[in-house]
């Protein structure tokens, strides 16, 4: 399957045409072959500003409908009531139909299409709810919507579709988790974000390079923070900082498996990776380590068990496809970011046998600054400036952390600032030494 258009690249190479013409490079009819080429190439591909104002143009004239039924909505006998609410869905439905059968092969009709038909099934269900009293909470209706929608994403191959959905699952699960006084049923959230999962699969199959991606990677991963936190939290079995470090690690992999070399980190690796660090610097901290809970197994219920499996399933998953690709010879990978979940393990097993939590932090502490060092040595192999910063940034980070951690005198830390900013100058210097002498 052919990759997603690159116009930037496009655009670059066709600015860089009068300069190879004439240093000689290629002729003028060859220069001309190709602005002829990728004119042709940027023709024919969807324009993304027309995709995102056929969307918000169809979102406006769904709201345009609700607010006109509105109007009298109060003076209307509940049976026309009813016929009102599906009339935006038979618009919808009827508009699907059209673009299905005459414009299939057209993204911004497609996409104008899918949105149109999310909203009208919200405004169905909202409103034949309403005018026959029918008893339920937000994430009752979140739930249904969700699940009537899906369908639309793979029908019509939208990727504002699927990024409304996702948005969605995030409401439903904060709505449940943190609104709504029944607790119970977080662990549905996975079973609607798994529904998006295969679309997910197939836009990254296209490549990794377009907006597509980008933006649903970042939903994903969003989605599945808030997800995973709203499962920690329920499941109270102190499995968080295990759960956060396998759930980052393993898009950081999956990320990294699906890297190709001819292009800069894709956006599930880059997500991944800094949900690493982000995880390591927050997990140096003691009281991340400090037992909430003493309640044992055999006390919990099975929605609660249930809820701390499918938070292990993230570590577990990601050391598995870690050990798997290290023992093919397939470390595509930092090391160390992939080692963080084994790492989290065995600082819960310190602070849960030996009742350290202090032995646990510096455990991570140590591992946190390995992890910069890393990425700086691996920044420096792949002459990447942008790479051996970041890793300093995880050094600075962790020293800025410990530094308002610790009772260290204002002189070492002042001391501690200074040699980490002159390690940034040192080692930008020395990139860009390096840049001039190649």
């Amino acid at each position: 399957m052919a990759d997603p258009i690159n116009h930037r690249a496009i655009r670059w190479l066709r600015a860089q045409l009068p300069e190879l013409v004439a240093g000689g490079v290629i002729t003028a009819d060859n220069a001309s072959a190709i602005e002829r080429h990728y004119a042709a190439v940027q023709s024919r591909s969807p324009n993304f500003g027309f995709v995102i104002l056929a969307g918000i143009g169809s979102t406006l004239v769904g709201a345009g409908i609700i607010l006109l039924i509105a109007h009298n909505w109060d003076e209307l006998s509940r049976p026309i009531r009813c016929a009102l609410a599906f009339l935006p869905l038979f618009g919808a439905i009827a508009l699907g139909f059209f673009v299905l059968l005459r414009r299939n092969d057209s993204v911004p009709w497609r996409e104008a299409a899918a949105i149109f038909d999310v909203v009208a099934v919200g405004t169905a269900i909202s409103l034949v709810s309403q005018t026959y009293q029918i008893q339920g909470s937000f994430a009752d209706f979140m739930r249904i919507w969700l699940l009537l929608s899906i369908p639309i994403v793979y029908l019509f191959r939208t990727n504002f579709g699927a990024l409304a959905y996702i948005i969605g699952t995030t409401v439903w699960v904060i709505n449940k988790s943190f609104w709504s006084s029944v607790q119970p049923g977080e662990a549905f959230f996975w079973l609607f974000l798994l529904l998006v999962i295969p679309y997910y699969a197939i836009i990254a199959r296209k490549g990794t390079s377009g907006w597509a991606f980008r933006t649903l990677s970042l939903a994903l991963v969003v989605a599945g923070a808030f997800g995973l936190g709203a499962t920690v939290d329920f499941a109270r079995t102190d499995v968080g900082a295990v759960a956060f470090a396998g759930f980052f690690a393993l898009f950081y992999l999956i990320g990294m498996l699906w890297q190709k070399k001819s292009e800069s980190l894709n956006a599930l690796a880059l997500l991944g990776g800094l949900g690493i660090a982000v995880t390591a610097i927050v997990l140096s901290f003691e009281s991340m380590w400090r037992l909430r809970s003493d309640v044992f197994w055999s006390q919990l219920g099975i929605e609660q068990q249930m809820a701390t499996l499918m938070a292990l399933l993230f570590p577990t998953a990601a050391i598995l496809l870690a050990g798997y690709s290290f023992r093919r010879g397939r470390t595509f990978y930092s090391i160390a970011a992939a080692s963080i979940p084994f790492v989290a393990v065995c600082a819960r097993l310190i602070a849960f046998l030996a009742g350290s939590s202090s032995w646990a932090a510096l455990l991570f502490n140590l591992y946190t600054l390995i992890l910069g060092i890393e990425l700086i040595v691996r920044g420096i192999r792949a002459e990447s400036i942008a790479r051996a910063n970041f890793g300093l940034l995880v050094i600075a980070a962790l020293a800025f952390a410990r530094f308002f951690d610790s009772d260290l005198s204002f002189m070492a830390r002042g001391v501690g600032f200074i040699v980490v900013g002159a390690a940034f100058l040192m080692a930008n210097l020395l990139f860009f030494r390096q840049r001039k002498q190649a």
